[in-house]
């Protein structure tokens, strides 16, 4: 999900990208500072009462503050490569953290993160942009092991978090980063947090372009009033374990109202992945919402249509097809 700090969001037109905002080349700064022989990354100064964070959109603390493990080493290359991945990224903001520390000592062991990588709004189309990290301390040893899942959106991340120990709670984004969102939504987010292995995800597409109408006529571009915010998210999944009378796909739709910090979450059910992707070629059309999880199965359909109660009673009224006029054929509405 795309949030406020991430800067120069890109406008698509007919034939170029542009950005909005301060330019800054962010794919060589991002290559730099992930190049262990690099040049030395920038350092954030420590917190104090005269720099402590007073904007509710400012990350509320920097990954490289938030992985704790500068005087440790990286038990293996792999680790190690995985660190150098998020550390001293500008464009990572930590949402969440869990620390835990020796049960003997005050000393910290695991860490649980749940932050937004802005850098892949740069990477392929429609990346996922969360991640949950998983940091081990070996004190010890003076070593450290880092995991990470990327994931489209953060009940996710949180679930991968939670299947290594994290406390939900600890690991949930305060209320003054996410954008609010309903009780239908906040529901959806608890049971994927918690669903353990339930879910197999087989694809996702993250969405984050912003629009200029203006372009297409010509003109100057547009204010930032004006703009479009095309922000969403689908996810098509295999429920492993699904309930008898429900599709065994899933689509998981997240739909953002960037200008009003609003969200909401819904979920649609299909009989196979060819109808989820066939769904998500028009994701968030009007006409297009999600179909009901349940199965309704046309043989009882058929069986209750056919059934001595059924041919005892009134036939079903149905409503007259309105006349027809200069050879015009009638029409449903359009329903959302």
């Amino acid at each position: 999900m795309p949030t406020d700090t991430d800067i120069d969001p890109l406008v698509v037109t007919d034939r170029e990208v542009t950005v909005v905002g301060p330019v800054t080349d962010r794919a060589a700064a991002a290559s730099a500072s992930r190049a262990p022989n690099g040049p030395a990354a920038p350092q954030r100064p420590p917190r104090t009462p005269e720099n402590a964070i007073t904007d509710v959109n400012e990350p509320l603390l920097a990954i490289d503050e938030a992985l704790q493990v500068e005087d440790l080493e990286a038990h293996t290359e792999e680790d190690k490569r995985r660190w150098w991945e998020f550390a001293y990224e500008r464009n990572v903001g930590v949402l969440a953290v869990q620390n835990t520390t020796n049960p003997h000592a005050p000393l910290l062991t695991d860490s649980y993160l749940v932050v937004h990588d802005g850098t892949m709004t740069w990477n392929i189309p429609g990346s996922e942009q969360l991640a949950g990290i998983h940091v081990r301390r070996d004190l010890g040893a003076g070593t450290f092991r880092l995991e990470y899942q990327r994931a489209p959106i953060v009940a996710l991340a949180q679930n991968w978090l939670v299947s290594r120990g994290a406390d939900l709670g600890q690991v949930t984004p305060n209320h003054e980063w996410l954008p609010t969102c309903d009780q239908p939504s906040r529901e959806l987010e608890q049971r994927l947090a918690q669903a353990g292995d339930r879910y197999w995800i087989a694809n996702s597409y993250t969405s984050d372009l912003v629009l200029d109408p203006a372009h297409s006529s010509g003109g100057p571009p547009s204010s930032n009033e004006d703009l479009v915010y095309d922000f969403n998210t689908w996810i098509i999944a295999e429920d492993q374990r699904p309930a008898a009378g429900e599709h065994p796909v899933r689509v998981f739709y997240e739909d953002v109202d960037y200008p009003g910090r609003t969200y909401t979450l819904r979920e649609g059910g299909f009989p196979d992945l060819d109808a989820a992707y066939e769904w998500t070629r028009r994701a968030g059309a009007p006409d297009n919402p999600l179909p009901p999880i349940g199965i309704e199965s046309a043989r009882s359909a058929a069986a209750r249509a056919t059934s001595p109660a059924a041919a005892a009673s009134p036939a079903a009224a149905v409503a007259p097809v309105p006349p027809t006029t200069n050879n015009q054929t009638a029409t449903r509405p359009r329903t959302r």
